[in-house]
């Protein structure tokens, strides 16, 4: 037929290659907007802990980790303590000071009442320090036991009571917590239960530091009931030394907790520990694969 153009295999001609019109690239018009907020996203609860989600019991915590944190709870309260004891003992020695220049010269009235306001100020911030110390000293020493106990794989024949009554009732606190030491301290230590215990020189030292205290506390009461001059001044010398053992029996026990609460739960070595390379041989290197001759730098 005139007119037809005919394709037939090899000879047909070949058809030019017409170019797609390349798209533009989109203009930035700045962050998406919306007209309200987007109810799509992440949950809320991805990041929280098991703990937190409804329905899910607590892990359980390990006396180990208990005992832990409460040394350190018990170290903070302590150091507030041995502070506070070195203000009232420091406070004491100004108040004598004033009682011995009134025997030649008279003193003034704002002196001694700014001296009696500290005095009180900080026996009262002591007496409160002092018994946040000894209650959470208490409950971490009720809970060294027990984390003791349970490294060791060995149970205590003395009941739980007798750690607050051998702190509490007069006398007996003379002697016992000392005792009480010396048991978690070769507990601790996982020695033979069957061995009598011996305490290390810090608790002896401890030990000797909280008797000292506690008599000089029994004796600061008792010379109290005396009168006189002459006795008021020395109760003032007694009270300034009174509170420099108590600072020495809070530094004291601060150590006796950090070094049985190190025995307990003993940090790894091997965790974070700081490798700095110094300098290396020519050739010890990773070996580098060889660039391409046409590779864009």
């Amino acid at each position: 037929m005139a007119g037809d153009t005919r394709f037939d295999g090899l000879d047909s001609p070949t058809l030019p290659h017409v170019a797609r019109p390349g798209r533009a690239a989109p203009r930035y018009t700045g962050p998406p907007s919306y007209p309200a907020t987007p109810r799509w996203g992440f949950p809320l609860v991805a990041w929280r802990t098991p703990s937190a989600l409804p329905f899910t019991p607590p892990p359980p915590v390990d006396p180990a980790s208990r005992q832990h944190w409460l040394a350190g709870f018990s170290m903070r309260c302590l150091s507030l303590t041995a502070l506070l004891a070195l203000l009232a003992a420091g406070a004491e020695g100004w108040r004598y000071a004033l009682l011995v220049s009134s025997r030649d010269a008279g003193v003034a009235a704002d002196s001694v009442r700014l001296s009696d306001a500290l005095v009180y100020t900080a026996s009262a911030l002591l007496l409160v320090a002092a018994a946040l110390s000894a209650t959470s000293c208490l409950l971490w020493l009720s809970r060294a036991r027990a984390a003791a106990e349970e490294n060791a794989g060995v149970r205590s024949s003395r009941p739980a009571w007798h750690v607050f009554a051998g702190v509490l009732v007069p006398g007996v606190n003379l002697v016992l917590p000392g005792m009480l030491l010396a048991e978690l301290e070769h507990t601790a230590a996982e020695r033979p239960p069957d061995r009598r215990p011996r305490p290390s020189g810090l608790v002896r030292a401890w030990w000797s530091a909280w008797v000292v205290n506690l008599l000089l506390a029994l004796l600061a009461v008792l010379w109290g009931f005396r009168e006189g001059l002459q006795a008021a001044a020395d109760g003032v010398v007694l009270h300034a030394v009174l509170n420099l053992s108590a600072c020495v029996v809070a530094v004291m026990t601060i150590l006796v907790i950090r070094t049985l609460s190190a025995q307990l739960s003993p940090a790894d070595g091997a965790v974070g520990t700081r490798m700095v390379f110094v300098r290396g041989a020519a050739g010890t290197g990773p070996a580098r694969r060889a660039r391409p001759a046409d590779s864009a730098r």
